[in-house]
């Protein structure tokens, strides 16, 4: 038979503590991941006294990496977009995709209010830049943001 004694040990249980505070730590690694993996690091941003940090209200975006010679690189992406018609088909669809889903969301006009980040290399040729910012556009896209560093000190 088994007596009750006067004394109580209460021990805490420290394994759902444990478990939410690993959950918590992956959720961050995973969102850095995400944030990162659209930067393509081997991009060299040009140099810009007005350049100004990037709004955080924007939600939708679509980042395209363009290197010096010309190619957008998308996350997602194997292939670079390296001729005009592989960029076009790109914009087109993905711009569709975003129509339909914006329609699907409730959307009755379908408008796009996803907005396309342009980070091109300094060493890349502002013709192709602006052919680029002329695709977006043409594929329909309306609001568009080339990234630049600032000036250290500026």
């Amino acid at each position: 038979m088994h007596v009750a004694s006067a004394e109580v040990k209460a021990e805490p249980n420290l394994v759902p503590l444990l478990d939410l505070v690993f959950q918590l730590i992956m959720f961050f690694m995973i969102c850095v991941n995400f944030v990162s993996a659209q930067l393509n690091e081997e991009i060299k941003l040009p140099v810009a006294q007005s350049a100004r940090a990037m709004d955080k209200a924007e939600i939708e975006v679509l980042v395209l990496n363009m290197d010096g010679k010309g190619k957008v690189y998308v996350v997602g992406q194997e292939k670079p977009l390296d001729t005009v018609g592989r960029k076009k088909f790109f914009l087109r669809q993905y711009f569709a995709d975003a129509k339909r889903t914006a329609e699907a969301q409730g959307d009755r006009k379908g408008r796009v209010k996803t907005t396309v980040i342009i980070r091109a290399d300094k060493d890349a040729g502002y013709a192709d830049v602006f052919e680029l910012m002329a695709l977006c556009k043409d594929a329909g896209f309306r609001k568009m943001q080339l990234r630049a560093n600032t000036v250290k000190g500026a």
